[in-house]
């Protein structure tokens, strides 16, 4: 049952799962919301629980901040009043800032952590993914099994690389949802691939650590780009791994970075012409060759077949390049300033 009161805004407190000194209010919302309140008021839109003598607030924190400090701490506003379990204060949280927040990362990081907090709290064990994305609602169909949505998958691997000491929230601030989703998603492929490929060399651990600290300096360098303007976001992921291998190449210490680098290079090159966009267009142009009449279709397909040509004689210098890599070593520094 709800109930429309009206109290102080003295008497409001935060919802306890938001953490506030983790995650402080944006203060660009908090006087943007201002100018709303001058214009049109407050919104009767906050929802609280009795707690005491007090109320805490579900969601709705930044109007209410906003309205304390255009108002002053006295005024009286309305707000919805229900008695909310933890679970729905969590959810309606969660949800909240979904809609509202959804291109401002940290604000949904704070969500999945304290959703997470509360499932451990109550089970008395770390959580799977999948429990807290489905507390939150941040879930998907996928193949008739409910996973993870892009939200729920960003925060996790964020939280997976801070725990880890190679991410922190300052490098995030700022930025997307989307944007972490690519940064943090490429940092923890870059891990697995990384320990895999240990596993097969038996690389020392050191040489491991190192190498996982340059994909994570890597992140946190484009991270930064991104936020200038300077990296878009489809070349996130090249962009942390051309960094990553760089780095290496500055080390002069080996790593199984190296291998991981190539690994992939090998799978780019194999698509070349057969399994990518290029390859596909090829095909379409070579299906339309019986239709073609016009000069000027005659005059494109030979071009097409002079860049064919110059790309193969390129690829050709290359394998001359690799044939023998005992007879011609090429220095890890000087790959990196060729590419």
């Amino acid at each position: 049952m709800s109930e429309l009161i009206t109290v102080s805004l003295s008497e409001i407190d935060p919802n306890p799962m938001r953490q506030l000194d983790l995650y402080p209010y944006k203060e660009k919302k908090i006087e943007a919301l201002q100018h709303s309140i001058r214009d049109v008021g407050l919104w009767e839109g906050v929802i609280g629980r009795p707690h005491g003598r007090r109320f805490q607030i579900a969601f709705g924190h930044h109007r209410v901040e906003a309205a304390r400090r255009e108002l002053g701490p006295q005024a009286e506003v309305s707000i919805i009043v229900r008695d909310l379990t933890d679970e729905q204060m969590v959810q309606f949280m969660g949800r909240e800032n979904l809609e509202v927040y959804n291109a401002d990362f940290l604000v949904m990081l704070n969500s999945w952590e304290a959703a997470q907090q509360f499932l451990a709290a109550r089970a008395r064990q770390n959580p799977q993914d999948i429990e807290i994305a489905c507390l939150l609602g941040w879930t998907q169909m996928n193949k008739e099994r409910v996973v993870s949505n892009h939200v729920a998958r960003a925060c996790s691997d964020a939280l997976k690389l801070m725990a880890g000491g190679h991410m922190d929230r300052a490098s995030l601030e700022g930025l997307s949802v989307k944007s972490v989703q690519e940064i943090c998603g490429r940092i923890v492929a870059q891990h697995e691939a990384i320990d895999a490929m240990a596993k097969k060399t038996k690389a020392e651990a050191k040489d491991v650590s190192r190498a996982k600290d340059h994909t994570a300096k890597a992140g946190k360098a484009v991270a930064e780009r991104v936020k200038d303007g300077s990296v878009p976001q489809k070349k996130i992921r090249s962009e942390i791994d051309h960094t990553a291998f760089q780095n290496a190449a500055k080390d002069d210490k080996p790593t199984p970075l190296f291998a991981v680098f190539a690994e992939g290079l090998i799978r780019s090159i194999a698509k070349l012409g057969e399994e990518d966009e290029v390859g596909k267009k090829l095909r379409e142009v070579e299906d339309a060759l019986p239709a073609i009449e016009l000069q000027s279709d005659l005059e494109v397909v030979r071009r097409i077949t002079t860049e064919c040509h110059n790309v193969a004689r390129r690829f050709d210098r290359w394998e001359r390049t690799f044939a023998d890599p005992r007879r011609k070593v090429v220095p890890l520094r000087e790959i990196t300033q060729t590419h």
